[in-house]
C-alpha cells in the first residue's frame, strides 16, 4: 500500500472562479424561457433498425438459461481488478468489466424501448427487468470512477475509492449518463413496475457526480487552471466528455433548479473547450480522439438544443465546420489514417458516424455527409452495444442515418491538408483517390496531449496502406500518463521515423518544438519543411531542417534532412516500416508489403551504412494495427556529410 499522502485537500468551488463568456454561454443564456425538455431525440422506436434488434436479441439468448446451461451472470467488476491499477499498474481488466456491464444495460434499454413501442422482441428475458437489474447493480457498484483515474491513491494512500469524496472522471460520467438515458427512455415504465428504483439512482448520482462537480474547483478538466504565465491550461477530451454526460444526467435526474445550476456550470466549461479549438479544427490528440473530444462537445450541443426546444443559436460557433472535417482530413484510405499522438492507424467503423451525418446535414456540409455515409454498411447493424447508451439512443432514432448507404458515397480524400495549429500536413498523389503515394509530416511541440516526442515524424502510404509508419501506442497502463511515459519504447523518438542528431533523443516539454515550419501544395508538387533543432535541445546556432515532398509528376516522395552541427558523430536517421525490408544494393531497400494486392515500396538513400531490425510486437493494441512485426531501419550518414536523402517509390 502507498504511504499516506500529504497532498492538500481538494479545492472547493468559489464564486470567484473564472467564467467563460464565449458563444456557447451566450447562446445558452438566450434560450427560450421554457422548462427543461426531454433529452431523447424525436423519433420512432417502432422503426428501429431490425439488424440491431436481432443482434441484441441473439446476445440476450446466449445469456439466458437453458436446460443445458445456467444463465450468464451480469458482469461483476471485482476489487482485485480495481486494485490491480494501484498495485500493479494494470487497468484494462477493471475497465473491461465495467464496460461489459454498461453494454448489457444498453442492450436491455434498446430492447425494452422497442418492446414498449410495440415491436415484436423475441428476447428470452424480460427487457425491463434486465434494465432494472443493470441500474440496481450500478447503484450498488462501489465507485463509478475508473481505477486509473481515482485520486484516492494519491490523496489518501489507499487502494480503495473514497465514498465521501468520489472522483468525477470519464467512468463516472459514462455511468451517470447511462443511468440518465435509461430513465429518460423508460422512466415511466420503471416507476410503475419498480417504485423507488429511479429515486435511488437519483440519490447515487447526486452523491457521486453532481455534488462533487459543484463542490470542487480543482477538476483539471474544467479549464480553470492557468500556467505560470497566466494563460489557461490547454484542455483535452475529458472536458466535453464529462461535461456533456453531466448535462444530460442533470436534465433527467436533478430538480429543475439543481439542473439549471449544474448545466450552467457545465456549459461554462464546454465553452472554454470550444474557445481553445483552433480555427482549422485540428485536435492534437489525434483523429481517433476527436470522437471523444470535439464529438462529445457536439453531442452536448445536441442535448442543449433539445433542452432549448430546438432553438439553441449556433451562429457564433463558426469553428464547427472545420472541426467536423478533421477526421476525414486525417484519412489515408477507407481503412487507414494518419495516426499522430495516441490515435490508431486503422479505421473503426463502429464509431458514431451518425453524429457526423447529422451535423453535416444540419450545416449543409456535403463532404462531411459523404465521409459519414461512406461508413454506413447497410447490411450491418447501425451501432454496437459499446457505443454508450446516449450514442445508442441517438442512432436508434436517426432514420436518415438508418437508410444511408455506403454504396452511394465516396470518401472525400482531399489532395492535400495543412493543419498549421498542430503542424501536421498530408498530401496524396490523386485528389479523391487512395491509389498512389501519400506523405504526412508532423510538427508541433513535445508538450501536446498524448505526446510521443516525435517531431518531424514522416508517414508514407502507397495505395492507401502505410509503408513508413508511426508505430502508435500500446495498451494503456500506469506508465502511460505518468512520469514514466517516455520509458515506453514507442513513445520515444528513436522508435519513430525521425532523425537523431549525434544520436540524441527528443525531449519532452513545450520548448522542444518544431520551428520555422513552411510549405504548401503547388499542384505538381506538395512540400513542407521545418527546423527540428529545438526538439533535441541543440545549440542555438545549430540547425536540422527536414523536408518532405510529394512529387506528383514523378510519383515519388522525397525525405531530405540537411543539418549544421558542431559535431555530427553518432547521427542516425530512423525509418519505421510495415513490411519486411530487403537490401537490393547498398543504396536501395525493397519493402515487401504484408497486405495482398498492395504494391511493394522501394526506398533509395545515400547513407553510408544501414541497420535493419525486425521488432516482434507483443502488445494487443499494436498488433491490432501491424500484426506480428514491424521493421526499424537506421541510416548512418557519411562522416563528413551534412545531408541525407531518402526517396520512396512504388516498386516496378
Amino acid at each position: 500500500m502507498h504511504p499516506p499522502s500529504q497532498t492538500a485537500p481538494a479545492t472547493p468551488a468559489t464564486d470567484q472562479r473564472r467564467r467563460s463568456h464565449g458563444p456557447l454561454v451566450t447562446a445558452w443564456s438566450q434560450r427560450p424561457a421554457t422548462a427543461l425538455r426531454s433529452i431523447v431525440p424525436d423519433g420512432d422506436w417502432s422503426s428501429i433498425d431490425r439488424r440491431l434488434l436481432d443482434a441484441f436479441v441473439a446476445q440476450a439468448t446466449r445469456e439466458s438459461a437453458t436446460t443445458d446451461r445456467a444463465a450468464t451472470p451480469w458482469p461483476q467488476p471485482l476489487f482485485s481488478q480495481y486494485s490491480a491499477y494501484p498495485l500493479a499498474g494494470e487497468r484494462l481488466s477493471y475497465e473491461t468489466a465495467v464496460g461489459d456491464r454498461l453494454a448489457r444495460l444498453s442492450r436491455a434499454v434498446v430492447l425494452a424501448a422497442a418492446s414498449a413501442a410495440g415491436v415484436a422482441v423475441a428476447a428470452p428475458l424480460d427487457p425491463l427487468a434486465e434494465v432494472a437489474d443493470g441500474l440496481w447493480l450500478l447503484a450498488e457498484q462501489t465507485t463509478w470512477c475508473w481505477a486509473a483515474h481515482d485520486d484516492a491513491f494519491r490523496r489518501f494512500g489507499t487502494v480503495t475509492p473514497s465514498l465521501d469524496e468520489p472522483f468525477l472522471d470519464l467512468g463516472a460520467g459514462e455511468a451517470v449518463a447511462a443511468v440518465a438515458w435509461a430513465i429518460a427512455v423508460l422512466g415511466d415504465e420503471l416507476d410503475e413496475r419498480y417504485p423507488g428504483l429511479t429515486d435511488r439512482l437519483r440519490t447515487e448520482a447526486e452523491q457521486r457526480v453532481f455534488r462533487p462537480f459543484l463542490d470542487r474547483d480543482d477538476w483539471h478538466w474544467l479549464g480553470l487552471d492557468v500556467d505560470p504565465g497566466g494563460e489557461p491550461d490547454a484542455l483535452h477530451n475529458w472536458n466535453p466528455w464529462i461535461l456533456g454526460n453531466t448535462i444530460a444526467a442533470a436534465a433527467v435526474l436533478c430538480s429543475p433548479d439543481r439542473a439549471e445550476l449544474v448545466i450552467d456550470r457545465a456549459v461554462d466549461g464546454i465553452d472554454r473547450y470550444l474557445a481553445g479549438l483552433p480555427k482549422d479544427g485540428a485536435i492534437d490528440e489525434g483523429w481517433e480522439y476527436w470522437w471523444n473530444g470535439a464529438a462529445r462537445a457536439l453531442e452536448a450541443l445536441e442535448t442543449l438544443d433539445r433542452l432549448a426546444g430546438g432553438r439553441l443559436a449556433l451562429d457564433g460557433l463558426d469553428l464547427l465546420p472545420e472541426s467536423l472535417r478533421f477526421p476525414l482530413r486525417m484519412q489515408l484510405s477507407a481503412d487507414w489514417y494518419v495516426n499522430v499522438a495516441d490515435a490508431g492507424a486503422r479505421g473503426d467503423r463502429s464509431l458514431p458516424f451518425d453524429l457526423l451525418h447529422r451535423w453535416g446535414r444540419r450545416l449543409a456540409l456535403p463532404d462531411v455527409v459523404a465521409y459519414a455515409t461512406a461508413h454506413r454498411d447497410p447490411d450491418a447493424p447501425v451501432a454496437t452495444d459499446r457505443a454508450g447508451l446516449g450514442r445508442l439512443v441517438r442512432v436508434c432514432l436517426d432514420h436518415e442515418w438508418a437508410v444511408a448507404d455506403a454504396r452511394s458515397a465516396a470518401i472525400p480524400l482531399p489532395a492535400s491538408v495543412d493543419l498549421s495549429s498542430i503542424g501536421v500536413s498530408l498530401a496524396r498523389e490523386h485528389d479523391g483517390r487512395s491509389d498512389g503515394l501519400a506523405v504526412s509530416l508532423k510538427g508541433g511541440h513535445n508538450d501536446e496531449n498524448h505526446n510521443h516526442n516525435d517531431l518531424g515524424s514522416v508517414i508514407v502510404a502507397l495505395d492507401g496502406v502505410p509503408a513508413i509508419i508511426d508505430p502508435g501506442r500500446p495498451t494503456y497502463d500506469a506508465r502511460t500518463f505518468g512520469p514514466d511515459r517516455y520509458d515506453i519504447w514507442c513513445m520515444r523518438s528513436d522508435w519513430h521515423s525521425v532523425p537523431a542528431p549525434r544520436g540524441l533523443l527528443q525531449q519532452h516539454g513545450p520548448a522542444f518544438a518544431a520551428r520555422d515550419r513552411r510549405g504548401g501544395d503547388q499542384g505538381g508538387q506538395a512540400s513542407w519543411s521545418m527546423d527540428l533543432a529545438a526538439a533535441y535541445g541543440l545549440a542555438e546556432h545549430e540547425r536540422w531542417r527536414r523536408t518532405a515532398t510529394l512529387d506528383r509528376t514523378a510519383s515519388r516522395v522525397v525525405i531530405e534532412d540537411v543539418w549544421t552541427l558542431d559535431d555530427a558523430a553518432g547521427t542516425i536517421v530512423t525509418l519505421i516500416l510495415w513490411g519486411d525490408a530487403t537490401e537490393l544494393d547498398q543504396a536501395t531497400l525493397r519493402v515487401h508489403r504484408p497486405v495482398a494486392g498492395i504494391r511493394d515500396v522501394v526506398l533509395q538513400h545515400d547513407a553510408a551504412e544501414v541497420a535493419i531490425e525486425v521488432v516482434r510486437l507483443d502488445d494487443p493494441m499494436m498488433r491490432s494495427s501491424w500484426g506480428d512485426t514491424i521493421t526499424r531501419v537506421r541510416l548512418f550518414p557519411h562522416p563528413d556529410s551534412d545531408r541525407l536523402l531518402v526517396t520512396v517509390e512504388a516498386a516496378r
